[in-house]
Formats: structure tokens, sequence, C-alpha cells
């Protein structure tokens, strides 16, 4: 997966260190045996997002993918070369799992004189959030925010209800994933204030990112995204951000996943 804003990269690649069982029941209609700690060696270095050995003893590899990336079908290509490198007898089956905002909207085929390749590609909304929710695991739970919501205020509180039983740096951790997920469907505020709602305690000071979540709000959100996009900012960011409403911030909420500088993400080229 693509470098993404508010850590999505590292949050669901936490997730799927439990082994998304009821996903992959889903995804492929059975469970996995073992998680496969794949990594290739490269001038690049390769780390797909998800590698399992199932219980026919085929491997699958998902991938999963935010944003619009006009080479994600050669790269399904590559990580397949890699993979049947590593595990040359072994029936391998791909699929890109789409988390976006957005339709899916990359190239999944590959057609030339000499070579023909097809990866299949899935919007994760096409899973009833509910299929999530009933997992017995919490991590795997977390992924409902991003499935087909009928009541999007009703899957946050199943999931919250969850969350508040934890012990405190356990709670503190899985609010903040469910927040850096939850952004990519534009429902942080809506967190908030269904935590506010519940009732639910939670040391934020105790934690850098749901401090300046649940106490500097969404401007600190987008300077927190725009950082661990494009680095060190100029000086006058800030202080663009902190006077933009909250309309503005939601446009370049979504401008951050495809912008490829500063100038792009404001609308000054």
């Amino acid at each position: 997966m693509q470098s993404a804003p508010m850590k999505y990269d590292a949050t669901l690649k936490s997730i799927f260190q439990t082994l998304p069982q009821r996903l992959l029941l889903l995804l492929v209609g059975q469970e996995a045996t073992a998680l496969l700690p794949v990594e290739f060696p490269s001038v690049k270095r390769r780390l797909p997002d998800l590698v399992v050995r199932l219980r026919d003893g085929s491997i699958f590899h998902l991938e999963l993918q935010s944003g619009h990336d006009p080479d994600m079908a050669w790269r399904m290509l590559e990580y397949l070369l890699l993979i049947r490198g590593q595990y040359p007898a072994a029936r391998i089956t791909q699929q890109v799992l789409y988390v976006g905002a957005d339709q899916v909207a990359f190239p999944t085929k590959i057609e030339g004189t000499n070579l023909w390749f097809f990866c299949t590609a899935r919007d994760i909304r096409e899973i009833d959030c509910r299929q999530m929710l009933e997992s017995p695991c919490l991590e795997e739970s977390l992924l409902a925010v991003l499935c087909r919501m009928q009541d999007e205020r009703r899957t946050l509180r199943a999931i919250l209800t969850r969350i508040a039983t934890m012990e405190p740096k356990a709670k503190a951790d899985a609010l903040e994933k469910l927040i850096i997920l939850a952004n990519l469907r534009k429902l942080v505020t809506t967190v908030k204030e269904e935590v506010e709602e519940m009732a639910i305690t939670v040391d934020v000071m105790e934690n850098e990112f749901l401090r300046d979540i649940f106490t500097r709000g969404e401007a600190t959100l987008l300077l927190r995204q725009l950082k661990q996009r494009f680095g060190s900012l100029p000086g006058w960011v800030p202080g663009r951000v902190h006077a933009a409403d909250v309309a503005t911030l939601e446009t370049w909420g979504d401008r951050i996943l495809t912008a490829h500088s500063l100038e792009e993400m404001f609308g000054e080229s």
C-alpha cells in the first residue's frame, strides 16, 4: 500500500497482524492458517500488506489502496512474481481491496503483445459493516467504519461500546486507530461527538494523537497530515490552515490524497 495521510498504512497493517479471519472468509471463502512474514529485498523496499497461507494450502495476497495508482496492476504483477519466487510450489491468488472515499479508479489489467495480466479489485464498501462488527476480534471490528453502513452513528456506537471496556492504554490505542480510519469517511467529528455522548473516559493527555484531535480540532489534524505527506512545512501553511473554515478543511482533507505539492494542495498552481 502506498503512503497515505494519517498513518492509514500503519494502522491497517497493525490490524492485519491479528489475522483478519472474518474479512478473509468474506473475500476468499476460507480462513488463514498462518501469517507469512514476507518482505522482498530490492533497491526499492517491497513490503506487501497481507500475505497468508489459507486452509487449502494456497497463498493469498491482499493489497490495500486508498487512492488512485495508475501503476496498480504493474505493482500487483511485481508482487506476484516476488511471492512466487519465495513460494514457487504454491497456488497464489491476489486481490486489491480499495478503502478510499471515491470510486475505484485504477487499472487492474495489463495487455501487451507478449503479456496479459489481471488482478481483482474490490471496494470494501461492498461488505456490510455488520459482518465486521460480529468479529470476536476488536481490531478487525474497527474495519466496520470503512464498510457499507446504513447508520453511521449506530456503527460507531457499537465499536465504541467495545472500546469503552478496555484498559486505559489499549482503549486509547484502539480509539486512535478508529479515528484514523474514520477520517477516510469524514467521520472524525462524529466519532468525537459519540465519545462525548457515551461519556467514554480516556486520558487524551497521555496520547499525543488523541490530544491533538480532542483539544485542537480539525486544523491540527490536517497539519499533521500535511507534515506526514510533505515533510517540514513553510511558515505560511499553519496560519492558512488555522484560518480556514470547516468546509475548506474538508476540501483540503480530500485533496491531500492526490496532491503532489503544497501548491497543488492549496490550489496555488
